[in-house]
């Protein structure tokens, strides 16, 4: 079994699924579990798995589960 983010090593018996269904595709801006983390955008989608990182910054690149990614709102320009 292949980790593929720091929650599964430090967290693996803790479901961080989100609950959000909905679409996210490249360019949508989400956040990693509640929402009161940061905003991360997504750079592109394979499978069930998306490659976020700061929309700001391009810094702060993960591998992320589709079901711990919650819609976030725009960022304020």
């Amino acid at each position: 079994m292949s980790k593929s983010s720091y929650a599964d090593v430090l967290c693996p018996d803790f479901g961080f699924s989100t609950g959000c269904e909905a679409l996210k595709e490249r360019g949508t801006l989400v956040r990693i579990g509640s929402n009161t983390g940061p905003v991360y955008e997504v750079v592109a989608v394979e499978g069930g798995t998306a490659w976020v990182r700061e929309p700001r910054t391009f810094r702060n690149e993960a591998l992320v589960p589709l079901h711990r990614l919650r819609l976030a709102e725009p960022l304020a320009a």
